[in-house]
């Protein structure tokens, strides 16, 4: 069996009967859950001290070991003694107790996908019950607007993209220069931009961000290229850095860490190399302080994306902002499918609050709230002045029955007219 896989475009055939550990590998979506996923499956297959120099030969002992799986009360001990082992450390503190599950995790993958049915419900009864939703605090924008002074170009625009668009770190491995659409009003006025995010991937969708975001962005991609770099649509939007001081052209030049980097020849910065950009931002800038002396108060590029949830939910609907997110909205998908426009027109309303540093945008929206106030004012005292002159129009109409009222009774007789006496 074969199956037709494509890495940038490139066809690449994947044989799935070669090895155990090609059918796990492709049950891994993210590359960096895959490189997780390998080191501590890995870790599994040598605590028990299966042979082989690689993690595939490992893999295929491994299945020989256990007879491919038909003595399923000896595999499941042997997991749960494995499982024992790290519950053990828990309880030292050499890990975490929510750490437990993430060796549990690809065992069970390696397995599910090599079809070797286990009662994994048994299995994950002694384990920790799974973390829910993490307590830590989103950064705030006083915090966000020391950090992107940092001293490397892309620190802005990832973090402006990330939190106007709720994007994952992840998402960065594919995107370009295409994925980023301007987007204009009827009036030709630039409102932000669409991001295609996971661009020819089952997992794809769109997402908006903040023309502060795209203007970013769009200055990023304008300084590579007075630089030296050939910018296409296909350029990648995050790339390796290189000495800006000086163009060099056929000579490697030396980025901030040491390393080389040529700038006529962009190497892509995958998402480890954005999450170490971070999590170096955040140290040097002096902002992000350990809680309880194990974990930060918020995470390094995932606070991005709860940043933008909370935000976002000011003003707009809850499923608008999980569609935004990729989240799968399970039965509500089927029957609430907004159109883009509707998107679009709700997101609208949320940029004042994804704006970080756009002071011009916020001066211009506070002045056209001022307007609207000085109009609803003006309409007030317009209503006020009306119901006045009304009021006047009422007395003098009033007033005008009663003196004919008088003069038809001072004709008739009945009323005699009062004389005006002069005092002498």
């Amino acid at each position: 069996m074969y199956l037709y896989g494509s890495v940038e475009k490139n066809i690449e055939l994947i044989d799935l009967e070669a090895s155990p550990y090609s059918r796990f590998e492709y049950g891994i979506k993210s590359e960096t859950t895959k490189q997780k996923y390998v080191k501590r499956l890995e870790l599994f297959f040598d605590f028990y001290r299966i042979e082989g120099s690689t993690v595939e030969q490992k893999s295929e002992n491994f299945l020989k070991v256990i007879k491919y799986g038909k003595n399923t009360q000896k595999l499941t001990d042997l997991i749960m003694r494995y499982m024992s082992y790290h519950l053990n450390r828990a309880q030292k503190r050499e890990i975490s107790r929510s750490t437990v599950r993430n060796y549990y995790k690809p065992i069970k993958l390696f397995c599910e996908m090599n079809n070797i049915v286990l009662n994994w419900k048994i299995i994950s009864k002694g384990l920790p019950p799974a973390p829910e939703s993490s307590n830590d605090r989103i950064p705030t924008l006083d915090e966000i607007k020391e950090l992107i002074k940092y001293p490397d170009r892309r620190i802005k625009p990832i973090a402006l993209t990330m939190i106007s668009s709720g994007i994952r770190v992840g998402a960065w491995e594919w995107l370009k220069w295409k994925h980023i659409i301007p987007l204009y009003d009827e009036e030709k006025r630039h409102i932000g931009a669409k991001i295609i995010v996971y661009d020819g991937e089952p997992e794809q969708y769109f997402s908006f961000i903040t023309p502060e975001a795209y203007i970013s962005l769009k200055d990023w991609m304008e300084f590579r290229e007075k630089q030296g770099e050939g910018i296409t649509r296909e350029s990648w939007l995050m790339r390796d850095i290189w000495n800006t001081g000086r163009i060099i052209s056929n000579v490697k030049e030396l980025n901030l860490k040491g390393a080389s980097g040529l700038i006529s020849v962009p190497k892509k910065a995958d998402s480890n190399a954005i999450r170490q950009i971070f999590t170096r931002a955040w140290k040097i800038q002096n902002i992000r302080e350990l809680h309880n002396q194990r974990r930060h108060e918020f995470k390094s590029t995932h606070c991005f994306r709860k940043y933008f949830e909370t935000n976002a939910l000011n003003s707009m609907k809850l499923l608008n902002v999980k569609i935004l997110m990729g989240h799968d909205t399970g039965l509500e998908k089927s029957y609430y499918k907004p159109a883009e426009k509707e998107l679009l027109q709700d997101y609208l309303r949320a940029i004042e609050f994804l704006t970080i540093q756009d002071s011009e945008m916020k001066l211009t929206k506070e002045v056209e709230e001022l307007k609207e106030k000085s109009k609803e004012n003006e309409y007030i005292i317009h209503g006020k002045l009306g119901e006045k002159d009304k009021q006047i129009e009422e007395l003098i109409r009033k007033q005008e029955k009663t003196d004919l009222l008088i003069q038809s009774l001072i004709d008739s007789g009945q009323l005699k007219p009062i004389q005006k006496t002069s005092n002498k």
